[in-house]
């Protein structure tokens, strides 16, 4: 054990601290209190703890931490009182520190053998050196932590997690320690009454970290403060989990990285989990076009056998057979030497030994059960690769995996958007306007030199006809199906960890029961549930991992826990029951409505040729532009316009009929709203290329495009009630003569019983830079 005083941080002085002091005095205040349970079987040794500090009634005083070393027995003790008596102290990494300082004074040889140097006892400048503010701001949060939890009873304001990095001296590879402090031997006083505090003060908006500090600083001025006791610090090496965190960071950020050191970023920390600089990876996904392997240059760089392949000078098509080979048979290969034979029996093997590898191994990397690529592991030492090593890449097999996928999928994007950039696809209606600017393209190509500009497409006075179905409320229905199948979620829950206290009387338990309640009690409430995030970390990574640990160490329980497992089953269980029908109805619903429309996309070709665009979202959205710049070579008139106008109608009456008629066959009555816009001047369309899809060209033109986004939720003025209703068409509009000549066609189709006989003229409240709107509204007979 070491008695050398180690200040593990650079002084950095706060503007108000609150009084520090070291004293075993809370230590063995605590030790008297458990030696005075009659229940507790170590009141002996706690009794002869208490007697030797008691020899020493300077150590229950204030004491300077220089004066601590005379007593080193004393803090041996301590040692062996709150470390496992296996513990070995060249292995663990212990030590016993001011209060509210890292001024370590005792602790085991492994710490200090790990935070200073061997040659000259000074602490490594890895661990000393940070900016000054950060220490401040590090400072700060675990000084107020320490007094919400203690003087109020509030957690998890700051978090106490610190973590430092270190070079490995034999491996040069970065390695990550977690540094915890406990605190149970430390008090905090306060000569004057403590100001009073609520947790939801402190944010008030906002859960920027600094300001939190500046805001508990003015309420609890730190110099009120004195504090007693000491600490006593474990670190934990956390590499592993870092290196996976580190790999799960680049994945999330893709984007923001370059190709080369996106992959190098992954390798390094691949390194870093192993532990060994010896060792090198390549990573291979599996990309395909029209079903046949391909390889790019990108994503060869990362494979060592391909690279030894091209060095060696061996012809694409013998290393892409080789590839086909081992795609079509995937499986684990381990040479933790390759030699003589080896080489004679697989011929790449040679490749890579001419290249200086002396151990290989490759594994492949599956994505739901489909295999994604391969992880190359190869090391240029022989003997280097064992089984130990391979299996500290288990935990990070998914992440591979994802990111692999990550690569197929943007391969993939890349070759979609080129075949959209290139060859886009167009309705008939407008082919001949593309091939025109298609055409044009071409001749300008050769007169300036191979470098033209497209043209642009653009449709000059068409009417525009919008319409709008869409499932009534979807939001507020997907909120209370997602309400009751947590209820259910959390009911069988609640019992699962009911029986499995009662049966196996595991302790941790109660806590998860608790926890739970306190889940479904806000579940429950009317007001409404918003913590869905923090909802899904606690089933996720909190209580479903507890199950699976406890049901591995406890087989027994299996058949307790299969209940719970069973229910929260995506496809079948009774917590999804409700999502399941909800999402049934609405894709029964929409893909029907979707059908009609296509249907209905055809049709309205026959009399004049239209451009059709559909949208889909929470129903079908849909324009339609006709005029005579869409069909040049036939003459166009208000009757196609009228008669697109009637079809429209009509149709929009048919989906509401339809959808009515489809409630039986569902399992969550679904119901749709019918809208449509009539705009009454012909607009201009311009082809965006960037967004492959036409809009709306000029100022005055964009009004119908802001229009028709903001009219889905309009209300009927002096009411709450909105405009679109189930089993009913609305009629949006400004002009009063377009209004007549629907009302025509409504009064039409109330004689072919296909409308109701209720028609409404309705004024509507003003939208955000839209007003004068106006509403016609009719029922639609649905049975």
């Amino acid at each position: 054990m070491q008695t050398a005083i180690l200040n593990m941080a650079q002084e950095v002085v706060l503007d108000r601290q609150p009084e520090t002091v070291l004293t075993f005095r809370p230590f063995i205040e605590y030790l008297r209190k458990r030696r005075d349970e009659t229940n507790c079987h170590k009141s002996r040794f706690f009794s002869f703890v208490v007697e030797q500090f008691e020899k020493h009634p300077e150590l229950l005083q204030p004491i300077e931490v220089e004066k601590v070393k005379e007593h080193a027995e004393l803090m041996q003790l301590i040692y062996s009182m709150l470390s496992p008596i296996v513990e070995d102290e060249e292995v663990q990494r212990w030590a016993l520190c001011l209060p509210l300082r890292p001024v370590v004074f005792y602790s085991t040889n492994a710490y200090a053998k790990l935070v200073t140097d061997i040659a000259t006892g000074n602490l490594r400048k890895s661990i000393v050196v940070k900016k000054a503010e950060q220490i401040k701001s590090n400072q700060l949060e675990f000084i107020f932590s320490l007094i919400l939890e203690k003087c109020y009873g509030i957690t998890s304001i700051f978090s106490r997690d610190i973590v430092h990095s270190l070079e490995d001296e034999e491996t040069r590879l970065t390695k990550y320690f977690r540094l915890n402090l406990d605190t149970r031997f430390i008090e905090i006083h306060t000569a004057q009454p403590l100001p009073e505090l609520k947790v939801e003060e402190l944010h008030s908006g906002t859960h920027n970290r600094k300001e939190i500090l500046d805001r508990l600083q003015e309420i609890l001025p730190l110099d009120i403060f004195r504090v007693e006791g000491f600490g006593i610090l474990s670190i934990t090496d956390v590499t592993p989990e870092y290196s996976i965190e580190n790999i799960k960071d680049l994945i999330l950020k893709r984007s923001s990285y370059e190709e080369e050191k996106y992959y190098s970023g992954v390798i390094n920390s691949l390194k870093t989990l192993v532990g060994s600089n010896d060792v090198e990876f390549g990573l291979l996904p599996l990309m395909q076009v029209n079903d046949k392997l391909v390889f790019d240059d990108g994503t060869c760089l990362n494979s060592k056998l391909i690279d030894a392949a091209r060095a060696n000078g061996v012809a694409e098509v013998a290393y892409m057979t080789l590839a086909n080979e081992y795609f079509r048979n995937p499986r684990p290969i381990f040479f933790r030497e390759i030699t003589k034979e080896d080489e004679a029996r697989q011929g790449y093997l040679k490749m890579l030994k001419d290249s200086g590898v002396a151990s290989y191994a490759l594994a492949p990397v599956y994505f739901n059960n489909s295999l994604t690529g391969v992880l190359e592991i190869y090391s240029k030492k022989k003997n280097v690769l064992n089984e130990s090593l391979l299996a500290k890449l288990d935990p990070v097999m998914p992440l591979l995996s994802q990111m692999l996928k990550n690569s197929i999928d943007e391969f993939s994007d890349s070759i979609d958007h080129v075949v959209k950039e290139k060859f886009t696809s167009v309705q008939p209606s407008v082919q001949w306007k593309f091939n025109e600017a298609a055409w044009h393209y071409i001749m300008d190509g050769h007169k300036q030199n191979g470098k033209p500009e497209m043209e642009e497409i653009v449709f000059n006075k068409v009417y525009p006809l919008y319409g709008a179905i869409d499932i009534r409320n979807s939001t507020i229905e997907r909120n209370a199906s997602l309400q009751k199948d947590l209820v259910v979620q959390f009911t069988v829950l609640l019992d699962t960890l009911r029986r499995l206290k009662s049966e196996s009387g595991f302790g941790l338990l109660d806590e998860k029961i608790f926890l739970s309640k306190k889940w479904l009690e806000k579940i429950k409430n009317p007001a409404g549930f918003n913590e869905e995030v923090k909802l899904n970390d606690f089933l996720n990574n909190d209580i479903v991992p507890f199950l699976v640990q406890f049901r591995e160490g406890n087989p027994v329980y299996s058949s307790t826990m299969e209940k719970y497992f069973l229910a929260i089953d995506p496809e079948t269980g009774i917590a999804n029951e409700s999502r399941r029908q909800l999402e049934a109805s609405m894709n029964t619903v929409i893909s029907s409505v979707n059908n009609y429309m296509e249907l209905m996309k055809d049709e309205i070709q026959v009399a004049y040729p239209c451009y059709f665009e559909k949208f889909r979202t929470d129903g079908v959205e849909y324009d339609i532009y006709i005029g005579q710049s869409i069909a040049p070579d036939k003459p166009f008139s208000d009757i196609y316009l009228k008669n697109l106008r009637l079809t429209q109608l009509t149709s929009m009456a048919a989906v509401a009929k339809y959808s009515h008629a489809l409630l039986p066959q569902l399992p969550r009555p679904v119901q749709t709203t019918q809208l449509i816009f009539i705009h009454s001047q012909p607009i201009d369309i311009r082809f965006r290329k960037d967004e492959k899809r036409f809009d709306v060209e000029g100022a005055y033109n964009i009004r119908y495009h802001i229009v028709k986004k903001r009219i889905d939720k309009v209300t009927i003025r002096g009411t709450k009630e909105r405009l679109t209703q189930p089993g009913k068409i609305a009629l949006a509009y400004f002009s009063q003569k377009e209004a007549d000549e629907y009302i025509g066609y409504i009064q039409y189709l109330q004689e072919q019983n296909i409308l109701a006989d209720d028609l409404e003229e309705l004024e509507l409240e003003e939208l955000q830079g839209v007003s004068g709107l106006k509403a016609l509204r009719v029922s639609v007979c649905l049975d």
